[in-house]
């Protein structure tokens, strides 16, 4: 009789929760480690090099396929990025500020016109080049906050920076969802594809986000002064906005975004507005990052650099130009102009999840748009968070 061993049969990798805590606690020691030998480094750029050592792409102490398993967590975590930057943003003193406004359109419509021209001279196709530019109009939220919140800036360059991120992200979103159709023309995928595909999107994703807002403040306003109660109610709209949109094929990015911005809009009795989801998101922001510098390929980069880099360099010209040569109408001095400008640089991570939309759909055109999407990432994703800070803090804005 073979005695029965009580010895654990070891798995050949590690599970989800086992790799989120190596995550969390490698992104930790990354991030101190990089800011006591450069101080002024923000430590987004830790946590993301960090992901790039035990990811894939150098130790693959967590392998793709286990960054795969770990999807719903980090849309969790960017839909909180997303709410909260909704919540900040009042649409109303945007209109008001017509300069912003402006400014912020302007800058997302040159921004996708210079880069698809710059893409398609380099060869790639225009099916990629329109979705790539769209991509390019989004400075990245979850950066954009997180930076914010180290330095605990305020003032006039950081509350316009907050809108533009909106309008870019906005913008490039609505971009991409109409490159979907070309995409579906291209690939001969029917008329219910071309027409009803890109409404269901938008539409559909639009009125989740109002019908969570609406349930936040109704059942906040129930749930009265309870700060505890309020904040788990937040948390649990939250998850329950990237679930629903993700068993609808809807998206959560745009869902939460207008989730935020609702739920402050229609929140007369100020129901949820003390809500502090700071120790969640910090714990979120640093999963987030260190997952986003595993998901970088440098394979990618090392075959398509060329293109990589000047997508990267024309971008910043035209975020310095814009910014700069608007900085009257906005009420700012030309310096201040060319440091918002400095503040957008990075590129949205939230890029990723839009690609893998296109690949669900069409695996041969997502892998070419994946490549070079990635590629870009590579290097903004480590720049990007060191360009926000020392425009907030050479603003005067930055209080640590």
């Amino acid at each position: 009789m073979t005695p029965h061993s009580f010895f654990p049969a070891l798995p050949e990798a590690l599970n989800v929760l086992t790799a989120t805590g190596l995550i969390l606690i490698a992104g930790l020691l990354g991030a101190h480690l990089m800011r006591r030998v450069f101080p002024q480094v923000p430590a987004i750029t830790g946590y993301v090099l960090t992901g790039l050592l035990i990811g894939p792409s150098v130790l693959n102490l967590i392998d793709a396929s286990l960054l795969a398993e770990m999807d719903l967590f980090v849309d969790l975590a960017l839909g909180l990025v997303l709410f909260e930057l909704g919540r900040r943003i009042d649409y109303q003193w945007l209109l008001r500020e017509r300069g912003l406004l402006i400014t912020g359109l302007a800058l997302g419509t040159a921004t996708f016109f210079a880069l698809f021209f710059l893409l398609t001279w380099f060869g790639v196709s225009k099916l990629v080049a329109t979705m790539v530019a769209a991509l390019g109009m989004a400075t990245s939220p979850a950066v954009i906050l997180n930076v914010v919140r180290e330095v605990r800036a305020e003032g006039q360059l950081t509350e316009r920076m907050l809108h533009i991120v909106v309008i870019g992200n906005a913008m490039g979103f609505v971009a991409f969802t109409v490159g979907l159709i070309a995409v579906h023309v291209e690939y001969q995928a029917g008329w219910q594809s071309y027409l009803l595909h890109p409404l269901y999107l938008l539409l559909g994703s639009a009125l989740l986000g109002w019908v969570m807002s609406r349930l936040l403040v109704w059942i906040g306003h129930y749930l009265g002064r309870d700060v505890q109660a309020r904040t788990i109610l937040a948390l649990a709209l939250i998850a329950a906005t990237v679930g629903i949109a993700f068993m609808l094929n809807l998206s959560a990015l745009i869902a939460l975004l207008l989730f935020g911005i609702a739920s402050r809009r229609t929140d007369a009795r100020h129901t949820v507005v003390e809500t502090d989801l700071s120790p969640f998101s910090g714990v979120l922001y640093v999963a987030l990052f260190v997952f986003a510098g595993a998901r970088l390929e440098l394979s990618h980069l090392l075959m398509l650099w060329p293109a990589a880099l000047a997508f990267i360099a024309l971008r910043v010209a035209i975020m310095l130009g814009i910014t700069t040569g608007m900085a009257r109408i906005n009420g700012m001095s030309a310096r201040k102009g060319a440091l918002l400008g400095v503040s957008l640089i990075p590129l949205s991570g939230f890029n990723i999840i839009m690609v893998q939309h296109a690949v669900g759909y069409y695996p041969q055109f997502g892998a070419q748009l994946s490549a070079l999407v990635v590629s870009i990432l590579v290097i903004l994703e480590l720049l990007g968070p060191i360009c926000t800070r020392y425009a907030l803090v050479a603003s005067g804005e930055a209080r640590n």
